[in-house]
């Protein structure tokens, strides 16, 4: 007998309700396959849930896979001390959400089930001394911010940067010189017809205290006054044969000379062009003379400099130029000085940088009375070593070497500074 249309309807409204609470239930591929023993409409439905079934199951065991995998990578880093902030937010776990009731049927008679949602990536893990305190060995970042600290801080003591408009720096600094220089002295003769030579040995030593302001000006220029407080000590030993005749020591305790400096920055780099500085000093003929001792040079001398900076972070590449003269004093005057030098600076840690230079200085001979003293020319040749460390907030540390490479250079020069930022 026909069935009547409503009737046919009707059941197979019946049957997908069924199908849905089967669903609900969670029903396996046994019971659906069951149910599909019924019409030929509904057995066609219901091979059609089945395959979005297998599509869902598909999906659920590829995120099954990610997680195990994450897991793995994760357990792999297990090792290693994590940061806090790595810890408080582990990667979220996939979740698998199994099907809801299907609901009514689209008019194509399709229902769609939910599918598992795919888990977002996994936080990056967290690095370095600023985000994780505790980090492993080697695990540190370099903001370009902080690796400019200790750069910066060195090319201002260089003169190779200048403080920023109105910022005031104060540098208290200890200096330890020394210096021997061997002059021959008398020829003499023995009671046998010996010709002996003698030999002066002068030795200098100096150890000098110093503070240093500097002062950030407007229109990229700069200004420093200097005053020394020294202590020196001059000793003469004539000798024969390498064995001491005599010896006349002598020493003294007071200030030495003030100077006053100003730095003006002409060029900023760019391009293939470098920073450019020129700089105006006068030493002033103030120092103390003590118990015959001179404790400065004796002599008003004014240096002009030019100072050319190129970065290529992080090095900085510096080349200069200086030209100093004295005016004349009793009617003695030195000669003239011509020092091309030529430096290199990097940051080897955001709180550290190194400094390295060399120098040659070319002093024209003295003139006593406006004329040259024959063999008073000199070439001092001096290498340079530096390091500037950032020990806290506010805290740095500057040392520089000099190790003299010619006789008329000093034999060593050690310099220990803390500059320090007073706004």
């Amino acid at each position: 007998m026909a069935r009547s249309p409503l009737i046919g309807h009707l059941r197979g409204f019946g049957s997908r309700v069924a199908l849905a609470a089967l669903l609900a239930a969670g029903p396996g591929t046994a019971d659906l396959a069951a149910a599909a023993e019924g019409s030929s409409d509904e057995a066609r439905e219901i091979k059609e849930l089945l395959k979005r079934l297998d599509e869902r199951d598909a999906v659920i065991r590829n995120l099954q896979q990610r997680v195990e995998r994450l897991e793995r990578e994760q357990a792999g880093r297990a090792a290693a001390p994590r940061p806090p902030a790595a810890e408080a937010a582990p990667p979220p776990r996939a979740k698998t959400a199994r099907p809801e009731p299907a609901s009514a049927p689209s008019p194509a008679g399709e229902a769609a089930p939910k599918v598992a949602q795919q888990a977002p990536p996994a936080p990056p893990r967290a690095a370095g001394k600023a985000a994780a305190p505790n980090g492993g060995p080697g695990e540190f970042t370099v903001s370009p911010e902080a690796a400019e600290r200790a750069l910066e801080r060195a090319l201002v003591q260089t003169g190779a940067a200048l403080l920023a408009p109105w910022t005031v720096e104060l540098v208290p600094g200890l200096t330890y010189q020394h210096n021997q220089v061997s002059q021959p002295g008398q020829i003499t003769l023995t009671t046998g017809g010996a010709v002996l030579i003698t030999e002066n040995v002068v030795r200098t030593t100096q150890l000098e205290a110093s503070a240093l302001l500097r002062v950030g000006l407007p229109w990229d220029a700069q200004a420093e006054i200097r005053l020394p407080y020294d202590y020196k000590s001059l000793s003469t030993t004539a000798r024969v044969g390498g064995l001491g005749l005599t010896e006349q020591t002598r020493d003294g305790t007071g200030f030495g000379d003030l100077s006053l400096a100003l730095t003006k920055q002409l060029m900023t780099e760019k391009e293939w062009l470098p920073s450019l500085f020129v700089s105006g000093v006068w030493d002033s003929n103030t120092g103390q003379t003590v118990k015959g001792v001179a404790l400065g040079t004796g002599f008003d001398e004014f240096k002009v400099g030019l100072l050319a900076t190129k970065r290529q972070d992080p090095l900085v590449y510096t080349a200069g130029f200086s030209y100093q003269t004295s005016l004349d004093n009793h009617g003695i005057s030195p000669g003239d000085v011509f020092t091309p030098s030529v430096g290199l600076l990097f940051a080897v840690s955001p709180e550290t940088s190194l400094q390295f230079s060399q120098q040659l200085s070319f002093a024209r001979p003295l003139r006593i009375n406006h004329q040259q003293i024959a063999g008073s020319d000199q070439l001092s040749g001096i290498f340079n070593v530096g390091l500037l460390t950032i020990l806290g907030p506010g805290l740095v540390l500057n040392f520089n070497a000099g190790i003299g490479e010619t006789p008329d250079a000093p034999n060593l020069t050690l310099q220990v500074s803390m500059p320090i930022r007073l706004n």
